[in-house]
């Protein structure tokens, strides 16, 4: 019996959260985790560190969450001063951040995420500024915090050999997917179909626009699909970075006609869109994990994805992958699936099935149990430390 369930001690766990407000798969990860971290755990107490007073009031409901706004001149101010200051006066055990870095001053323990290794894995394709910041910094918020969370074993052992952290410091823990999807009646998708005007045969390409998602190569395989079958492009995302060659080569590629275009897509109306399509493409350069791979298999779509990065952990054998270094390999892949009915039928029960293995209770279960663990740790090196004082 260790001292921390002898006292039966609860933490208090500050989770920066200056991204709540952002777009992108972190965003959907961060807010999946605190859902499902509050439903199961209302012993601990959350301080909820925000950078924009609008957020307020968002988690009002729960009794062991408190919201916070910290004000700060900018992100890197925020992250190292005015969260090691609102350590302090809170008194926080733990400090949590789903986004990427710690606070490298004061004592207080911190466990951040590391969502994939994609800014050296393809280092190139980032903003210059971006990828200097990332070389400097990442290594300390390494050394820094109690512990890393990454989203994959790939991720992991990508992570240990990027950055020389030892693999011991650095937890697996999986991701999960939208769970509003699901297969649906044409009776539910039609009204969806006619709000975003989505034709009636298309594959489907989901994330922000960016040289990482692979945008380029998508349309280079996908003008070569249209010349054989007649299929609309439908692109949901929003623009992220270094995405304005790819607007060009839709017309260089004579495609301007062929592809519609819905922006962001709300939570609610994204299960739709993957029972509609024939497909979704998704040939990213590197994911980290890759949500929607999951959410389309959880409507039965079949799936069309990248052999690189972690993604074929995420998809196993429910997914055909491809390189996506090669138009053609994205192009015979999408249309294996609309050729072979077989193949077809046999990737949505695949995909069923593969989407059994991750959820969002799981994930703050383990995340929880990492919590905890490092409570232990604490309050054991706490006690050696009285019991030295005392000999």
């Amino acid at each position: 019996m260790t001292l921390w369930r002898l006292l039966n001690e609860d933490m208090k766990i500050g989770v920066m959260l200056r991204n709540l407000n952002e777009k992108g798969g972190i965003v959907v990860y961060t807010v999946n985790l605190l859902r499902e971290l509050l439903r199961i755990d209302q012993g601990n107490e959350y301080y909820f560190l925000y950078n924009d007073s609008n957020l307020l009031g968002r988690y009002s409901q729960y009794k062991n969450v408190r919201e916070i706004v910290l004000s700060a001149p900018n992100k890197l101010l925020w992250d190292q001063v005015a969260v090691p200051r609102a350590a302090r006066r809170y008194g926080f055990d733990l400090i949590f951040n789903p986004k990427l870095s710690v606070p490298l001053l004061g004592g207080t323990r911190s466990v951040f995420v590391l969502h994939g290794a994609e800014q050296f894995a393809v280092a190139p394709v980032f903003k210059w500024h971006d990828r200097i910041y990332v070389r400097l910094t990442m290594p300390l918020f390494c050394r820094k915090a109690a512990a890393i969370i990454s989203t994959t074993y790939q991720g992991r052992d990508e992570i240990a050999r990027y950055l020389k952290v030892d693999r011991r410091k650095i937890h697996p823990i999986y991701e999960s997917y939208n769970e509003l999807c699901r297969p649906m009646s044409a009776a539910e998708t039609e009204p969806v179909r006619r709000r975003y005007d989505l034709p009636e045969r298309f594959a489907l390409f989901v994330g922000g626009l960016s040289p990482l998602k692979n945008f380029g190569n998508t349309l280079r395989a996908y003008r070569l699909l249209r010349q054989e079958f007649d299929h609309k492009l439908v692109v949901v995302g929003f623009l992220r970075w270094k995405f304005q060659k790819d607007l060009e080569l839709i017309n260089e590629l004579g495609l301007r006609d062929e592809i519609r275009f819905t922006g962001f897509v709300p939570d609610e109306d994204i299960p739709a869109f993957y029972n509609l399509a024939d497909l979704l493409v998704f040939p990213s350069l590197y994911e980290g994990f890759g949500i929607p791979a999951l959410e389309a298999m959880a409507c039965g779509c079949p799936v069309v994805t990248t052999r690189t990065g972690c993604t074929p952990e995420v998809a196993g054998d429910a997914a055909i992958l491809v390189d996506p270094y090669s138009p053609a390999n994205i192009f015979d892949g999408m249309r294996q699936i609309l050729l072979d009915n077989e193949l077809r039928g046999r990737l949505r029960r695949r995909g069923f099935e593969r989407v059994k293995h991750f959820s969002w209770e799981k994930c703050a279960g383990e995340t929880l149990a990492l919590f905890r663990s490092l409570g232990e740790e604490r309050h054991e090196k706490e006690a050696l430390v009285l019991s030295s004082a005392g000999h």
